[in-house]
């Protein structure tokens, strides 16, 4: 018999309305420019569809989170990264002085040392099969949710597009990457369920989806399954994969129809001993070399690049990273080397240099937190924006948008030139916020939301 507990999932409270995470504003350092504000919780938005029982808050203001606690709950839990941390001890608090049960935590955040002894309950992992247990319920294969995230531009939305997860997990083992700590194992998403999302997001008026899995090809047979079902939907696609990978298959995946415009692709570094320090089994100028037939085939990059490293220098760095200026990719994401709980990487620094910054909100891999051998905090992250303008002028997002605008007429005709005004318009029939909590305040109850794949908004 199912359980009739009530749970109340929910990430870290957001201060205003312009206090989400941007991640293209983080890398591009211009007042008008493209964003992608993190408005809605991939993890939460998987529990919910795979277990509808659950509710969920998706970076509620303060006052919508109270709003919540006023209802009374088994269970309250909190996804989050450790740069939220000083958010959630107040949440948690709050919590707890209104007499909450129990207290969950998940994510990446629950590896933060400390945490454990603030909640009655860590998930390290995807925590859905321990949810169903929980609830006395038991889990079918993995349902994929529909993600439309936004594109805005300044204060306009431009377009919205659809996110694909086809595995969850990584079973690589990079010095710096919580995932193999968090979720070592690898899983695949079934090919049915990535069917029905990729069929439901067509059916809304999207066109254009990103594969967000950490390293998409990892199981190669089942991602090239993946790509015969948005080549059967006529999807625009771009992924996350490594740069060999995608060198390899741009041909295929481009030939007969084929619609790939994009890879976000782990340069790293072109540091040859951090690679490998980092368990990078990389050759940078065979890195190098993929990129350029990448960008051959006229596909968009966004790179990944980190500077920091131990052995570097002001002057190693600054050459590195005039050398990422030169290669001309179309966007780069540029860190610092950060450690982080629960890695190699967080065990290595702390005995050989000492990690000093105990403010988490400085570990979001723009600021120096540990004691580096050859560069000052103030040195290192004036080199990183010095990097992130250098490589990253406005001219090369227009010069981006040109060739993507470019590509939809040679596949489209004069019909793709409204394909992006075409998806926005369609798919604001989507309610991106449609796992919200509302509250019935006449009947006393929830206003719950699942969406329903077989019948699209």
């Amino acid at each position: 018999m199912a359980s009739d507990k009530k749970i109340l999932l929910t990430t870290a409270y957001i201060k205003h309305k312009n206090d989400y995470y941007d991640w293209v504003g983080s890398n591009i350092p211009s007042k008008i420019r493209l964003s992608r504000p993190r408005k809605i919780s991939y993890a939460l938005r998987f529990i919910k569809q795979n277990l509808p029982e659950v509710e969920i808050l998706e970076y509620p203001t303060w006052d919508e989170y109270e709003h919540a606690l006023a209802h009374s709950w088994d269970v309250v839990g909190f996804s989050f990264y450790i740069n939220d941390i000083y958010k959630i001890k107040e949440m948690i608090k709050f919590a707890r002085d209104n007499s909450v049960p129990e207290l969950w935590g998940g994510n990446y955040g629950v590896l933060t040392k400390g945490m454990e002894k603030l909640l009655d309950r860590g998930f390290i992992g995807y925590s859905e099969p321990e949810i169903a247990k929980y609830l006395k319920k038991k889990l079918t294969p993995i349902i994929h949710p529909p993600i439309i995230n936004d594109l805005e531009f300044g204060p306009f939305n431009v377009t919205r597009f659809g996110v694909l997860f086809t595995t969850r997990g990584c079973t690589h083992s990079c010095k710096f990457c919580q995932t193999p700590v968090f979720q070592p194992n690898s899983e695949v998403v079934p090919l049915e369920s990535l069917e029905k999302v990729v069929k439901y997001y067509k059916d809304v008026g999207i066109n254009f989806i990103g594969i967000f899995d950490e390293n998409f090809g990892l199981h190669r047979k089942h991602a090239g399954e993946v790509v015969k079902i948005l080549n059967k939907y006529n999807m625009y696609w771009a992924c996350m994969a490594r740069a060999e990978y995608v060198a390899k298959q741009v041909r295929t995946w481009t030939a007969n129809g084929g619609k790939f415009v994009g890879a976000g692709v782990g340069i790293e570094s072109f540091n040859a001993e951090a690679l490998q320090d980092m368990n990078k089994k990389f050759d940078p100028k065979k890195i190098i070399a993929d990129l350029l037939t990448i960008k051959e085939n006229n596909i968009g990059i966004l790179g990944y690049y980190i500077i920091g490293f131990e052995n570097e220098t002001e002057r190693s760095i600054k050459r590195n990273l005039i050398k990422l200026k030169d290669l001309k990719i179309d966007l780069n994401q540029i860190t610092i080397v950060t450690p982080l709980p629960k890695t190699q990487l967080w065990n290595d620094i702390e005995s050989k240099y000492g990690i000093f910054e105990d403010d988490y909100t400085k570990y979001d891999t723009k600021h120096l937190v540990w004691h580096h051998p050859n560069l000052s905090k103030e040195r290192l992250e004036g080199l990183m924006h010095w990097g992130l303008s250098m490589t990253n002028p406005r001219k090369s997002i227009m010069r981006m948008v040109f060739r993507f605008h470019r590509l939809l007429h040679i596949n489209e005709g004069f019909r793709g030139f409204g394909m992006l005004p075409r998806s926005l318009y369609y798919a604001k029939k989507f309610d991106t916020g449609g796992y919200k909590i509302f509250f019935d305040t006449e009947n006393g109850g929830l206003l719950r939301y699942k969406f329903d794949l077989d019948h699209p908004v």
